[in-house]
């Protein structure tokens, strides 16, 4: 569904990736794990398109985005990265409009709905985020968790195969952490493929299927969570 082979990207003369090759299949739940510096948010730049590859090949099921620094045609790399939702660590949600118009904006950009269908579909992805009273708040009303949730509904409003989340932990206590691992989890039954970039150990090792660990930009172990994590 997702793959990486040899992929390799440097800042200048600093190498950030090397040789990092990993197959993700359709409904895993994927822990990208390493240390502050390894190179997961150059990953993440790379797996969510806002960064090249400059070696190595990524395909999106059957579609090639780049292939040793040659990508292929606009079109094609937008018809396949509409397949993966992204929620960013700091969400980046538009403090100027409500949720409800964060959450509609995709579809007002991406498809050709009415503004009506364009509010339903938006209201009830926010309605199954447990967030049906806070459509008409904006972003700096809400709490950390809410502002996830919030983001995590416009990254799912366009039906993604993928989702892909920066450290979903970083702004959350213990309680709401086991309502976003609940929230995923529930997401993840109905097919959707997760791929979590986190540092937070214990928030993988309760969610994830599988880690890929990243170290010094390479790929240390790939293995399933209850290996990785076997006395945690």
């Amino acid at each position: 569904m997702l793959q990486l082979q040899n992929a390799g990207y440097s800042y200048g003369e600093n190498t950030v990736l090397q040789d990092i090759s990993f197959t993700i299949q359709q409904g895993e739940i994927v822990g990208i794990l390493g240390p502050s510096g390894s190179g997961k948010t150059t990953l993440l730049k790379i797996l969510s398109h806002l960064a090249e590859l400059e070696t190595g090949s990524y395909r999106i099921n059957d579609t090639c985005i780049s292939k040793n620094g040659v990508l292929s045609a606009p079109n094609v790399i937008s018809q396949a990265m509409s397949e993966v939702g992204v929620v960013f660590q700091q969400f980046n949600l538009f403090p100027h409009m409500t949720v409800l118009e964060n959450v509609v904006l995709p579809l007002k950009l991406r498809k050709k709905l009415s503004k009506e269908t364009c509010r339903t579909e938006a209201i009830e992805m926010l309605k199954s985020m447990d967030l049906q009273d806070k459509l008409e708040s904006y972003p700096h009303q809400l709490s950390g968790g809410q502002q996830q949730r919030v983001a995590i509904a416009r990254a799912l409003i366009l039906k993604p195969q993928i989702l892909l989340i920066d450290e979903p932990t970083s702004s959350l206590d213990a309680a709401m952490t086991q309502t976003v691992i609940e929230i995923l989890r529930t997401l993840n039954t109905k097919g959707l493929t997760l791929i979590l970039i986190t540092h937070d150990l214990i928030f993988a090792k309760a969610l994830c299927q599988r880690v890929i660990e990243i170290g010094n930009g390479r790929l240390t172990k790939d293995c399933i969570a209850v290996e990785y994590f076997p006395t945690l």
